[in-house]
């Protein structure tokens, strides 16, 4: 039997750990540097999912070690900053095997205008853009296109450096915000200021072998607004509705179908892919996250690539799919992707993300995430949950005495299935409306929050 090593502690990364574990060839999954709430699930109380606590050194070697003393056969690098740090190289170079581009590959996510340039080089449509590194000329290029604008740090911002613009001011104050402030530090010393598109967001994922290539016949549709459209208020309150890392995201997405898919796969992953393998010559072995937008004119773009499995996507995905992970990640590792039969159920999922509310600071308030958000406050009504539901727990801690405690923005991801969507979306807010964060400085008032609109 099979031990693998998940890298991460968020939600996605609680998420690979449990569809790893699900596998008929794995009897141990460590998580590292993991979260406790593993801990408070069926598999963590059996010691199938285990987290590991290892010494944060730069140079990865306290993970490399960990691997090969405790016969890990593979390792699943969850998130981005230390696959552009270069943990798969620092593990590759000690003969373990990965999922994950090395740290050379990983700047298809870190660098955008890089990505930019392979797009155009690859004939891949995507919006109108320029690349800039001064705020001044970044301002002056806003006054004069004349149309709405995205707004965006080059580098990793976790998720939350495109601020999308309604107007001329709101385009100039996301420069100063990326640019002079350095809301998200050097990742907005240089900006990507593309075209505001409309349509229908799709989110499609690629594995790569280093020769052949994987596309999921199945895509779905993630929800990065802090708010839904119609709160007005808190969208005044936090002066725009802010994007996030994501707030939810249901599967399948309903403009599923297998023209689309193929459009997809001919459009814009082969002759993306063609680049990486052939011009580039890069023998990347991982996954591609394409964000694509549907025009209603139906034209394709990208808005962006990344080189992990999304989060909140893969929370929905990894739910539909019922391939063996494990044989998909060993394929990506061995180059026999040729050999994996996508095994998809017929059943609907939606994800809700429960975030930090406003809640009581030591002096006056925290209004919450995406901007400053409490921590420490006690996580109940998790055993009142339905069964057969799912909880991947991304920002908690757990405290000697409340016990399973908030820490993040994002707290926990509640994913349910239904055999519609309709029916999958019922329960998932008939469920979350069972938990409660208690802001102990509020009078045990609940300071969650989430989004009432995910998959209406």
């Amino acid at each position: 039997m099979a031990k693998v090593l998940v890298y991460g502690s968020g939600g996605r990364d609680h998420c690979l750990a449990e569809k790893y574990a699900d596998s008929q060839h794995v009897d141990k999954v460590y998580f590292t540097p993991g979260n406790p709430g593993v801990l408070y699930t069926p598999k963590g109380k059996r010691g199938l999912i285990e987290r590991v606590r290892l010494p944060d050194g730069a140079d990865f070697s306290a993970v490399a070690d960990f691997c090969a003393e405790n016969g890990v056969d593979l390792v699943d690098i969850g998130s981005e900053n230390p696959l552009s740090r270069g943990l798969v190289d620092v593990l590759n170079s000690r003969g373990i095997a990965t999922v994950g581009p090395r740290q050379e590959f990983a700047r298809i996510e870190s660098d955008r205008a890089f990505t930019d340039f392979l797009l155009q080089a690859a004939g891949v449509p995507k919006p109108e853009y320029q690349v800039f590194y001064d705020p001044e000329e970044a301002r002056r290029y806003v006054r004069t296109i004349g149309y709405q604008v995205v707004v965006k740090a080059n580098g990793l911002a976790a998720g939350k450096g495109a601020l999308v613009c309604r107007d001329e001011q709101e385009a100039l104050a996301a420069v100063d915000t990326l640019m002079v402030e350095k809301r998200f530090g050097e990742a907005g010393s240089r900006v990507v200021i593309e075209e505001r598109k409309y349509g229908s967001e799709i989110s499609f994922f690629v594995y790569l072998d280093g020769r052949q290539t994987l596309p999921l016949r199945m895509f779905c549709q993630d929800y990065k607004p802090a708010f839904d459209p119609d709160d007005r208020e808190s969208i005044e309150k936090f002066g725009g509705n802010l994007n996030t890392g994501g707030t939810g995201c249901y599967c399948p997405h309903r403009l599923v179908s297998d023209h689309l898919v193929n459009r997809i796969i001919r459009e814009i992953v082969n002759p993306f892919v063609d680049v990486v393998y052939n011009h580039l010559g890069w023998n990347y072995k991982g996954v591609l996250y394409f964000g694509l937008n549907l025009d209603p004119d139906g034209e394709l773009s990208v808005f962006e690539i990344n080189v992990r499995h999304g989060d909140p996507e893969f929370e929905v995905l990894s739910r539909k799919l019922s391939t063996d992970f494990f044989e998909l990640g060993m394929a990506v590792w061995e180059g026999t992707l040729d050999q994996v039969k996508q095994i998809w159920n017929h059943r609907h999922y939606v994800d809700v993300i429960a975030m930090e509310g406003r809640s009581k600071a030591s002096r006056g308030w925290n209004p919450g995430y995406p901007k400053r958000y409490g921590k420490g406050h006690r996580i109940t009504g998790l055993d009142d949950l339905d069964r057969g539901l799912a909880v991947y727990f991304a920002g908690v801690d757990e405290d000697p005495q409340k016990g399973l405690v908030t820490y993040g923005g994002r707290v926990l991801h509640l994913v349910a299935g239904g055999d519609t969507l309709e029916e999958a979306r019922r329960l998932a807010y008939a469920n979350i409306e069972k938990l409660a964060f208690v802001d102990h400085k509020q009078d045990g008032a609940n300071c969650m929050r989430y989004r009432k609109t995910i998959a209406v």
